[in-house]
């Protein structure tokens, strides 16, 4: 969500990081506002199956692309005194995010909130800013290799080690403000048992920012993207079909469970959290959205590379067909603060009388009404070219405290 589109050669932002973050933006609307899986619970519904978990990951990646923009683009990123303000303005944005973030989450959305975990995905990526993209995509991989690891060990040692884990170690809602009384439940939440383990996401952010360091205005790199993302998403959803359908483990947990197969193949695809799967020594070959197992963080970095290079492709040569999704993604903060806020009072906030429409919607007229307004601001914003004012906020106090 820090505003970095531009590379330092260039003042025009790339169009296709940009539609590629509207992209994210909308489907996570998507999933904040329809159901993700049928009140019988035996199907997952389109919804769920299409953007269940990819939405939040190729935001994250492509903060990580941003980061490299930001600081250098391709080749190397900034040194000496450029990296020092780098590293302040980035410091300071990062900052500001996460305050933002405990404070929308008073809201009523409904909505796994996730501000506060990429401020500090920022801060931990500072670092790293001036490595290349070799070292970038080998940190990257190491972190997928091994993170998942490390989270499932600490999760099953936990509960045979310490009573209540980890239902008495999680918040089961979005950081807030008042959490900051109790910073060991804070803390653990943030890193292991909340929605966005700071343990995994990393992997996300170090693979957008080893693409960042990429010529990205070159098709051969788009396509290299598009192929790669692709190649990884499939070969890993196969392993998560698999075992859906011809393993045991379908079967074995439907009877610990009292479920039928249906209700846990739906759970499988789209991920409610109403069963634990990390205590399944299969876990890792599941592409459960939000699990963070190994196939889960290969799938989503796959389709998350998917989408940036088709967007990479196409975004230049379309661009005021795209205006509408470009100016979208070129405003992430400011239009994830607002749909919300939106999402607030259609869910029964007290609201001002000409808000009162709002709470008559269904489902699918909140979701158009959402999607209307956020292109329609993005094309006001590709018009006019000026920042959201979240991204105006961030930015300029971020030039502030480096000195620009």
């Amino acid at each position: 969500m820090i505003q970095a589109g531009t590379t330092s050669a260039h003042s025009r932002r790339i169009s296709g990081v940009d539609a590629a973050r509207g992209l994210a933006l909308l489907g996570m609307m998507t999933v904040h506002v329809l159901p993700t899986i049928s009140d019988s619970g035996q199907d997952a519904s389109w919804a769920g199956l299409l953007f269940t978990g990819r939405p939040s990951a190729l935001f994250a990646m492509l903060a990580g692309v941003g980061l490299a923009l930001l600081t250098g683009g391709a080749g190397r990123g900034h040194s000496g005194a450029q990296l020092v303000g780098d590293r302040k303005a980035i410091a300071v944005r990062a900052l500001l995010v996460v305050v933002i973030g405990l404070l929308v989450a008073a809201l009523n959305s409904g909505v796994a909130i996730i501000l506060v975990h990429y401020g500090l995905l920022f801060l931990l990526a500072l670092p790293f800013l001036r490595l290349g993209a070799v070292p970038l995509f080998t940190l990257a991989g190491a972190w997928v290799a091994a993170a998942p690891v490390a989270y499932w060990w600490l999760h099953n040692d936990l509960r045979s080690s310490w009573e209540g884990f980890p239902d008495m170690w999680r918040l089961w809602h979005s950081p807030g403000v008042a959490d900051l009384a109790n910073p060991a439940l804070l803390g653990m939440d943030l890193a292991l048992t909340g929605y966005y383990p700071l343990l995994l996401w990393p992997a996300y952010l170090f693979t957008g920012m080893a693409i960042g360091r990429l010529q990205l205005q070159r098709t051969s790199t788009a396509l290299r993207l598009a192929g790669t993302g692709l190649g990884l998403a499939a070969a890993s959803y196969a392993v998560h079909l698999w075992m859906l359908f011809q393993s045991t483990l379908v079967p074995e947990l439907a009877a610990r469970y009292g479920w039928s197969n249906a209700e846990i193949r739906a759970e499988l695809m789209v991920g409610t959290f109403q069963i634990s799967l990390v205590t399944e020594d299969l876990w890792f070959l599941l592409a459960t959205p939000h699990q963070g197992s190994t196939m889960d963080l290969i799938h989503t970095i796959g389709t998350s590379m998917l989408v940036l290079g088709l967007c990479l492709l196409v975004a230049e040569r379309l661009r005021w067909l795209l205006a509408p999704l470009i100016g979208a993604g070129a405003m992430p903060l400011t239009l994830y603060v607002a749909h919300l806020v939106v999402i607030h009072f259609w869910r029964g906030a007290p609201v001002p009388d000409f808000l009162t429409f709002l709470t008559e919607y269904s489902p699918m007229q909140m979701l158009t009404l959402m999607i209307i307004g956020a292109l329609g601001a993005g094309l006001l914003r590709f018009i006019l070219r000026r920042r959201g004012p979240l991204e105006a906020l961030t930015h300029a106090a971020g030039n502030a405290a480096a000195g620009r």
